[in-house]
């Protein structure tokens, strides 16, 4: 009788010894008698087994594949966490790029804004100067008219024989009315050139107050970069006049003698 594994003796047979296969691993009593052909039983003999289990199934087996099991998992997830990494570090590129279109997008967009505000800009300042240039001409036009007006009455004078139609009067006459409008045209002139020159009239006479209204103007043809022949007509005197004219204009300006006068005055208004 084999503890742990059979369930009654074994039948009585003259065979004095028995066989066992595919024993599990673990501890076993093997119990044997005898009986003789008088039916007197031996006492039971008791022999003390153990089966050793296979190698794959020791302790030591099984250490060894918690250790690999823990090892293949933690390069299992050594392996998913660079996987991981990859990813996002691929998917923060993405992000960069993608950024750094929609700056792109927004630099163009902005670029796209600022070149239609500086074409509007230009627009209006093309339109103010228009104005400007047309204003300046009609101050032309009306000292052109004073002065044959002048030659006229300096004619008359000289030759008293001479006389004028009553249409000729009048219209001297109207001529010279309109040059009553020459100083409210000069006004409409600087609001105009100080709108397209950054108030450069207001703060040239904030800044030299001993500025006249003829020495202001000439600023402003200056800064023009008008001819002094031009000059000369606007301010209805001579191009020699016009070079004294800037000779004081320094002075008050006290601008050294190395110093470009038109380069001030620009430089001046930006």
């Amino acid at each position: 009788f084999l503890k742990g594994y059979d369930e009654k003796w074994t039948d009585w047979t003259k065979k004095t010894e028995k066989e066992y296969t595919n024993l599990s691993a673990g501890n076993y009593s093997f119990l044997v008698k005898a009986r003789t052909n008088l039916g007197i039983e031996s006492e039971i003999t008791r022999y003390d087994i153990e089966i050793l289990p296979p190698w794959y199934k020791t302790s030591l087996a099984y250490s060894i594949y918690i250790i690999l099991f823990i090892t293949f998992n933690y390069l299992f997830y050594r392996k998913l966490k660079s996987i991981f990494l990859k990813q996002k570090e691929k998917h923060e590129k993405q992000q960069k790029h993608l950024q750094y279109l929609h700056q792109l997008e927004l630099e163009k967009s902005e670029k796209e804004i600022v070149a239609l505000r500086n074409e509007k800009l230009q627009a209006e300042l093309k339109n103010k100067n228009t104005e400007l240039a047309s204003v300046a001409m009609h101050l032309v036009q009306k000292g052109d008219l004073l002065s044959k007006v002048k030659e006229e009455l300096t004619r008359l004078k000289k030759n008293p024989g001479s006389e004028l139609s009553p249409d000729d009067f009048k219209k001297l006459i109207r001529t010279l009315k309109d040059e009553d409008n020459m100083d409210e045209e000069w006004h409409q002139f600087a609001t105009h050139f100080d709108t397209v020159h950054l108030d450069f009239l207001r703060l040239i006479k904030k800044r030299y107050a001993n500025l006249t209204p003829t020495e202001l103007k000439l600023c402003a043809y200056l800064h023009m970069n008008l001819c002094s022949k031009d000059i000369a007509k606007h301010l209805k005197i001579s191009v020699r006049g016009v070079e004294i004219s800037r000779y004081r204009l320094r002075k008050k300006l006290q601008i050294p003698r190395d110093t470009n006068l038109f380069e001030f005055l620009l430089e001046f208004s930006s």
